[in-house]
């Protein structure tokens, strides 16, 4: 972090809507450094009191403003407080953030769960999306968190337990060689997240003491699953994992969930699966007692050559499809 990011990542802590994932650590690791930015809105004393960080492409239609990979939620942050006149603010803060935004051919952000009222992005042509997540609010106490797992979760859990598995830190090439692995099994190859990625997210982490890499391990050496889970001072989220082909079926993925739940409870922090809307991680997620918890995603394409350009690839993309 900069010392000129210091404002910036002071408001983020403070903001409802701030996580972990709108630092500037962990935006220069995704994004890279000068990748991103945030407008900005203060007050007549120059305060802080709204910004909106996002991941910056510039094309030739325009800045195009979007999330960052491995980024789950990253959009509007408003000033903290309640009362009568919080509804008042958040209009006034959200109208300002969308004309510091400046000129852009296309904004597109997965909000965060906390950003509750977008009405009016929907005055300045915004659409919107209903996306969720599934959380674990209070994980406090082990024994009833454990209790609320499902029973297939639970089984899984058991199984891996009477195979002798444990879980252990692990590394980053655990995670990078059993996430190729994964989505190769599921005839994704290439769709995973880029690996250099992965590796500077793992190194800004490590270096942020905003969490780990684990891995489930047999007797016999071998590595069944690995897992990254980061957390801030709020929450800790399952972010990304991969288990081995062959031994799959060991209990191990849900053996490392619980790991990364228990801690969160230790830690005193809500947990969240990370907002996948995906049929096979849903169901899977949904095994471990958390409650479906909506977020938006917002866009805005002023640019009608950009909203050409992005509906040719889509037909373009559809034609191969069906050759």
């Amino acid at each position: 972090m900069s010392e000129s990011d210091a404002p910036y990542d002071a408001f983020v802590a403070a903001s409802p809507q701030g996580t972990l994932f709108c630092r500037s650590w962990w935006l220069d690791a995704v994004a890279g450094p000068g990748g991103w930015r945030h407008a900005d809105v203060r007050d007549g004393d120059g305060r802080l009191v709204a910004t909106w960080p996002a991941a910056v492409r510039r094309t030739r239609y325009g800045d195009v403003l979007t999330g960052a990979p491995l980024t789950p939620y990253l959009g509007p942050l408003l000033s903290a407080g309640d009362g009568r006149q919080r509804r008042s603010r958040e209009v006034d803060q959200l109208e300002r953030l969308v004309d510091a935004l400046g000129p852009y051919a296309h904004v597109d952000a997965r909000c965060s769960p906390r950003l509750d009222y977008w009405a009016p992005l929907a005055w300045h042509g915004f659409s919107q999306t209903s996306h969720y997540t599934w959380r674990l609010e209070d994980v406090s106490d082990e024994e009833a968190t454990f209790a609320r797992l499902r029973d297939s979760a639970r089984r899984q859990v058991s199984k891996a337990r009477r195979l002798g598995l444990v879980t252990e830190p692990g590394s980053v090439d655990d995670l990078v060689a059993l996430q190729r692995l994964t989505f190769e099994r599921q005839e994704a190859t290439g769709a995973g997240p880029p690996e250099a990625i992965v590796r500077r997210i793992a190194a800004a982490v490590r270096d942020n003491d905003a969490g780990e890499i684990l891995i489930a391990r047999d007797d016999a050496g071998r590595t069944h699953s690995a897992a990254m889970f980061v957390h801030d001072e709020h929450t800790t989220w399952y972010l990304l994992g991969g288990s081995e082909t062959e031994l799959r079926a060991s209990g191990s993925a849900s053996l490392l969930m619980w790991e990364g739940i228990r801690t969160a409870g230790v830690r005193c922090t809500a947990f969240d699966f990370e907002g996948s809307m995906l049929r096979h991680v849903e169901r899977f997620v949904r095994n471990f007692g958390g409650e479906p918890v909506p977020y938006s995603i917002v866009r805005h394409t002023p640019s009608t050559a950009w909203r050409w350009r992005v509906a040719g690839g889509r037909l373009g993309r559809g034609a191969l499809r069906q050759t």
